[in-house]
């Protein structure tokens, strides 16, 4: 029982960065719905293709670009580094592409026609549910035992 007193703090913090972390998977899942719905549309041009940092930044691993996009607003000229690799790239130096844009406050949510989240929210979901699974018994347990 004493070593439950001890170490029930910490796996209870754990809860709440479980949940944290699930409230951060929904929020990048539905981040390109979003931008296009709310942001202004605007036409960017291709000046660089990125290669393919690793499977963190993308749903395949291996080889792919990524385009890296110039484009103006009426606050300035902005690059948005695109995180959707693909082989072979659809886009060329160059390349004129819609982007959307939504810029409030120190917001900065920028995308393309075809990108996608990626595989962070899937990650931050998986994380979210062990991290919950681990934290809320013994915030439960916890909670018990102020009521109790």
């Amino acid at each position: 029982m004493e070593i439950l007193n001890s170490i029930s703090p910490y796996f209870s913090f754990l809860a709440f960065i479980g949940t944290y972390l699930l409230i951060l998977a929904n929020d990048r899942s539905h981040l390109v719905g979003r931008v296009k719905k709310r942001g202004i549309q605007t036409e960017g041009t291709v000046v660089e293709l990125h290669q393919n940092p690793g499977p963190l930044f993308s749903k395949t691993s291996g080889e792919g670009v990524a385009p890296v996009v110039d484009f103006t607003t009426n606050g300035g000229t902005h690059r948005h580094y695109s995180t959707h690799y693909e082989t072979p790239s659809p886009y060329q130096v160059g390349q004129k592409v819609q982007v959307w844009y939504y810029f409030y406050k120190s917001k900065r949510e920028v995308t393309l026609a075809d990108e996608d989240g990626g595989t962070l929210p899937q990650t931050f979901y998986r994380w979210g549910i062990v991290f919950c699974a681990l934290g809320y018994p013994f915030l439960l347990w916890r909670l018990m035992l102020l009521v109790g």
